[in-house]
């Protein structure tokens, strides 16, 4: 679990020092994954607008610490599959929280194909209880 929480402070402080604005109240990121289909949202809000920015401008690979921390969970708990979804809200004071979301299906803003929602499950297999009934409809089992 300290691998997962070194790329989690990494992720957030890598989207952190992207932030256009030394006066930001907080900030989100909302990530949507399969094993090749990584989409990132970053927010942050500044006298009660919320504005997007881009948490990889300054070249630092988020992407792929992202990539690694789905993995390295997953080998935590591999009957449980890999989470599709993870939001994390940091105030200015450095404080955070992280939700992610191992049963919903990610609204990806460009729609994945089946096949990717299948090669996720067979790269990260799940229990078969714990495969969503969303899952099963879309891979016709």
């Amino acid at each position: 679990m300290e691998q997962a929480n070194q790329l989690i402070s990494e992720i957030i402080q890598g989207a952190c020092d992207n932030i256009p604005s030394a006066t930001w109240d907080s900030f989100s990121i909302t990530i949507k994954a399969l094993n090749k289909m990584i989409e990132i949202g970053a927010f942050y809000e500044e006298g009660g607008n919320m504005l997007s920015f881009d948490p990889e401008e300054n070249g630092n690979d988020i992407t792929m610490k992202i990539k690694s921390l789905r993995e390295q969970m997953y080998r935590l708990s591999p009957g449980n599959g890999a989470w599709y979804s993870t939001y994390f809200t940091v105030d200015n004071t450095g404080k955070f929280q992280t939700e992610f979301d191992y049963d919903n299906k990610p609204e990806f803003e460009y729609t994945p194909s089946n096949e990717k929602f299948i090669d996720d499950l067979k790269t990260f297999p799940r229990d078969e209880a714990l495969i969503p009934q969303w899952l099963h409809d879309l891979a016709g089992s």
